[in-house]
């Protein structure tokens, strides 16, 4: 999540919102403390979330980061499954550069249900 760490503002995937963090605020702490607990299982979901919402808010600059950051967490020692993703990220990145928010929205959402079936997360896909 590398790409998250300098943004002034971020989207918070739990109530689709722009947070501007203050410094060292309780809420901020927090926020950070949330994050770093998380499994690397749930952190690809956040991924997934901030990807679909950032789209549906036409923040496009935030959502190619986003998923730039889940292409950047492929295992490529599973190639094939890898790769698979892969070309679905890629797909979704050019559906965003045409403009074709409702494809990257339905692509995202139809990963991040299996991503969150396959680990038995919660269904919950933001709105």
């Amino acid at each position: 999540m590398y790409a998250f760490q300098h943004t002034v503002e971020t989207l918070d995937p739990v109530v689709g919102a722009v947070v501007v963090p203050r410094k060292n605020s309780a809420t901020d702490r927090y926020r950070k403390e949330e994050v770093m607990n998380l499994s690397p299982v749930q952190i690809i979901c956040k991924l997934y979330d901030i990807a679909i919402i950032a789209a549906k808010k036409k923040d496009i600059e935030l959502s190619r980061r986003a998923i730039n950051e889940l292409i950047a967490a492929l295992n490529f020692d599973y190639e094939e499954t890898a790769l698979g993703l892969y070309r679905l990220y890629d797909y979704s990145k050019k559906c965003l550069r045409e403009g074709n928010v409702e494809e990257t929205v339905n692509v995202l959402q139809e990963l991040r249900s299996a991503w969150a079936e396959a680990f038995h997360l919660g269904k919950h896909t933001p709105e």
